[in-house]
């Protein structure tokens, strides 16, 4: 195995920084969960919601089950170790700017390092290369333009009061803001911009995310570094495979993921790749129907909760109707741990239409 990446590590990204219950689960099957952990990561036991001036609701996780809130910078670090230690060869500072053929499959990639242009072969292409996947655009396996244009804007904060051990977002019309601890007294915070207001950032991201930080009520905290800026959040894939290549991760499809599914969601996957791909090999056979079982393993795993995500989105952009829904999860908080358990991918989306869940949402 050969990872490339045009990054040097450490390096920082634009995330939200949280791993669900899911992904911490994900992070134990595998091996590296004791070294996240020994970095002194926030445990997050749920989330707490607010939406406009309303009373909000707040959800838990099962007894038992956490969170985890770590500056991407030191999980990509632990991670990249893995690999390494695994016996990958990694190499850093190397940008994959094209895809090699071999006919109608793909047979490498091209990168420009160092030295200039050149040539890596290989027998199957992974590309976990981000929301703006390169390996996705050469591929043609882009299936629309995103359509939902929200911004993020991401820096880690000091002195933020009253967390606990819960994450929080606060929603209002015209986007949200999400905060939680990744240990050591810092919190990730993360301002999302919906729509036209999202033109106003302009070249002041800095400016436009500290003014944020204060219109959604933080006073006194400290923002210890620079704003980082990602988006848009919507880039559907005709599918996840090709002759000879596969996409994991927000390569394989990105829809604005809510209270840490994306960390999970790129784990879970690499998982169902890395299954696939070792049968491929076995077999000699790379072509597209050989890789499918990784598509339909995908489509089954997340399938469900990216239609959540839109329902959730749905909602996000009617304050109103959420405002509605907001009243009633704070009156059953049953109902709001029901919610928080399927976005930790603790249960199934099915379980929330349960008809007796249904009937305590509406009664």
């Amino acid at each position: 195995v050969l990872l490339l990446d045009r990054a040097e590590f450490p390096r920082r990204k634009p995330c939200g920084e949280c791993v669900n219950p899911a992904g911490v689960e994900a992070l134990r099957s595998l091996g590296v969960l004791a070294a996240v952990e020994a970095e002194g990561p926030a445990r997050l036991e749920g989330w707490r919601i607010r939406v406009g001036e309303g009373p909000g609701f707040e959800g838990a996780f099962p007894p038992g089950r956490i969170g985890l809130g770590i500056p991407r910078e030191t999980l990509d670090r632990i991670l990249l170790e893995h690999a390494h230690a695994c016996g990958a060869e990694v190499r850093t500072g190397e940008c994959v700017r094209d895809l090699l053929r071999d006919g109608a499959r793909a047979a490498g990639v091209v990168v420009d390092g160092a030295e200039g242009d050149r040539e890596v072969r290989a027998r199957i292409v992974v590309g976990a290369d981000g929301i703006r996947s390169v390996v996705l655009r050469r591929l043609g396996l882009l299936r629309r333009p995103p359509r939902l244009r929200k911004v993020a804007l991401t820096a880690h904060l000091r002195g933020v009061e009253g967390l606990g051990t819960r994450g929080e977002l606060r929603v209002r019309g015209d986007g949200c803001f999400g905060v939680a601890g990744v240990g050591e007294g810092i919190c990730n915070a993360t301002v999302v911009i919906a729509g036209g207001r999202a033109r106003h950032v302009g070249g002041d991201a800095a400016g436009f995310f500290d003014r944020a930080v204060r219109e959604y009520g933080l006073r006194g905290v400290e923002r210890t570094e620079d704003v980082l800026a990602t988006g848009p959040f919507d880039w559907p894939v005709r599918s996840a495979v090709a002759p000879g290549a596969l996409l994991v991760g927000d390569a394989a499809g990105y829809y604005d993921p809510f209270t840490g599914e994306g960390i999970f969601r790129a784990l879970r996957g690499a998982e169902l790749a890395a299954e696939t791909i070792h049968s491929a090999l076995v077999r000699g056979d790379t072509s597209a129907a050989a890789l499918a079982p990784y598509e339909r393993a995908r489509r089954r795993a997340f399938a469900p909760g990216e239609r959540l995500q839109r329902v959730i989105e749905g909602f996000v952009s009617r304050p109103r109707a959420l405002a509605v829904v907001a009243r009633r999860l704070h009156r059953r908080r049953d109902l709001a741990d029901a919610l928080i358990r399927v976005t930790g991918d603790l249960e199934p989306v099915r379980s929330l239409l349960h008809p007796s869940l249904l009937l305590r949402l509406v009664w």
